[in-house]
C-alpha cells in the first residue's frame, strides 16, 4: 500500500472570525493564504479564512445564519469552539476510499473535484468519528502528476459545505463506521513478563 497519508490541515469552527484572524496572523505569525465570504447555499453558509505558517494548514469557519442555522453555529452550540475536522492527504483519494468504504467507512457524500490556481484539488469528508460527537475527517489529494494544488478551490468547499448541511436538515447523526456491530474483542489473556538473567 503506496498511499501516504499526513495532515493537510485542521478546520476550527469560531464565533467571531476576525478575532481568529487577528489571534493566528497578528499574534501566532500564519499567513492567509485563501479565503471566501458567504461560501453555501440559500439556506446558511459561512466566512472561512484559510491561515498558514510553514507546512501548518488551519481552516477558520464562522456560520452565517440566513433561512436556517449555519451547521458552523450548531456545531459551536453543540461542542463549543474549535476543532470540526482533521483533514488527512492521501497521494490516491480513490484508492483510500475504495479501501475505507470495504471496511465500513461511511462518508457523507460524494467525492469533490476543483482546481485552486496551481492544481487539481480532490477532498471527501467523513462521517463523525464517534457517537454523539461532531469532529470527523477529511480525505484530501493536492498531488496530481506534476500539479499539486497549494489552496482550495470555493466550488469544492460549497459542496462540501451542503453535504453537512444535508445532513442538518435530514436531521442524520450517522459515524464513520457502525458501531453497533463492530466485530467481538478478542480475548486478551495477560502475558508474563521475562526478567533477563
Amino acid at each position: 500500500m503506496n498511499r501516504s497519508m499526513g495532515i493537510d490541515h485542521i478546520t476550527l469552527c469560531v464565533k467571531d472570525l476576525h478575532a481568529a484572524e487577528y489571534l493566528f496572523t497578528k499574534i501566532l505569525g500564519f499567513e492567509v493564504i485563501w479565503s471566501a465570504r458567504d461560501v453555501g447555499s440559500e439556506k446558511s453558509s459561512m466566512d472561512t479564512i484559510v491561515v498558514q505558517r510553514g507546512n501548518a494548514k488551519v481552516a477558520l469557519m464562522q456560520g452565517r445564519d440566513k433561512a436556517v442555522k449555519s451547521q458552523i453555529t450548531e456545531f459551536i452550540e453543540k461542542y463549543g469552539q474549535g476543532v470540526q475536522h482533521v483533514a488527512i492527504e492521501v497521494d490516491d483519494i480513490e484508492a483510500v476510499c475504495r479501501e475505507w468504504e470495504e471496511q465500513g467507512v461511511q462518508f457523507s457524500g460524494p467525492l469533490k473535484e476543483g482546481r485552486d490556481g496551481f492544481g487539481p484539488l480532490k477532498q471527501r469528508f467523513t462521517h463523525a468519528l464517534f457517537p454523539e460527537g461532531g469532529v470527523f475527517f477529511e480525505l484530501t489529494q493536492r498531488q496530481h502528476g506534476t500539479e499539486q494544488s497549494k489552496t482550495f478551490v470555493r466550488g469544492t468547499v460549497e459542496a462540501l459545505y451542503k453535504d453537512i448541511e444535508r445532513d442538518q436538515l435530514e436531521d442524520v447523526h450517522s459515524t464513520i463506521i457502525d458501531y453497533g456491530h463492530l466485530p467481538a474483542e478478542e480475548s486478551k489473556e495477560s502475558t508474563p513478563i521475562k526478567r533477563a538473567s
